[in-house]
């Protein structure tokens, strides 16, 4: 059964960038592609800044500013440019708020995966919007892409701590550097020295995982702290997965959220793993 992906589109500079890498992922996995665009409502406090009148119940950013048009032209411009990878696209319009509303489409739709873009957007854009990317990657139930920059990908990185999700993560990079015959490293943070150990046997359980899928693999092996360590790491990839769990609040205050630290810092492309692919079980 083919992959479903749920793409968040918007008109933003990121959009070419997430369109070119999701393509790439989604051909390797000979997946289905689903657009959803989401204009949001804006804010009642907004219109007395730009010193307008309150608009009704619904009112757009794209209807405010009379650009009906604009959800039109972006996906034009995202069938465009999936084609080039053979794939086909359904696409959704809906209003709300944008990460609510695409984590909902996913839950409801039952999606296998999900993509969305990122990029520096602040002022009036990133109030309005959000950190929706963040949201994303954080709510969703399945596998999420946080593509940051356009890139041939030709490097992959796993980070592994031998969790379940993990080897899951493992797992799916296995798979797409297979399938797109890129060169796969996996790697293990070992917070003190005298857990080098353990990182290392998180590392041969990986191999092991790749091996099985015909993959060669490089291994590292690092010691510090973990969110520090990984950041500096990705650097040289062009995507990173790794898996993540939900955490308590009080758990992210104590402990951090790494994967949501990569999502909102890494100067690479992410897949957070939140669950086991069908395709891959």
């Amino acid at each position: 059964m083919r992959p479903r992906f749920l793409l968040g589109v918007y008109p933003a500079e990121h959009l070419n960038s997430l369109l070119v890498v999701s393509g790439q992922v989604i051909k390797a996995m000979g997946g289905k592609a689903t657009a959803i665009y989401v204009a949001p409502e804006v804010p009642k406090r907004y219109f007395s800044l730009l010193n307008i009148p309150a608009g009704p119940k619904g009112e757009t950013i794209a209807n405010m500013f009379g650009v009906e048009w604009v959800a039109e032209k972006v996906f034009e411009m995202v069938c465009a440019t999936l084609s080039k990878y053979g794939i086909e696209v359904e696409t959704k319009y809906v209003i709300g708020d944008p990460a609510r509303e695409i984590v909902h489409e996913i839950e409801s739709g039952g999606y296998d995966f999900a993509a969305v873009g990122t990029s520096g957007s602040t002022g009036i854009q990133r109030s309005i919007l959000g950190s929706v990317s963040g949201k994303v990657a954080e709510y969703s139930r399945a596998p999420v892409l946080v593509v940051r920059r356009e890139v041939e990908i030709r490097n992959i990185l796993v980070c592994t701590d031998g969790s379940k999700l993990a080897n899951c993560a493992v797992k799916l990079g296995a798979y797409l550097a297979r399938k797109m015959n890129a060169r796969l490293t996996l790697l293990s943070v070992a917070r003190e020295k005298e857990l080098r150990e353990i990182a290392e046997k998180n590392l041969d359980e990986g191999e092991e995982i790749a091996r099985e899928q015909g993959v060669k693999v490089e291994t590292r092996v690092k010691v510090g702290r973990v969110r520090d360590s990984i950041l500096e790491e990705t650097k040289s990839y062009d995507l990173v997965l790794l898996g993540s769990r939900g955490l308590s609040k009080l758990q992210r205050l104590l402990m951090g959220h790494v994967s949501m630290a990569l999502v909102a810092h890494a100067e690479t492309n992410v897949f957070v793993v939140k669950s086991c692919p069908a395709l891959l079980v």
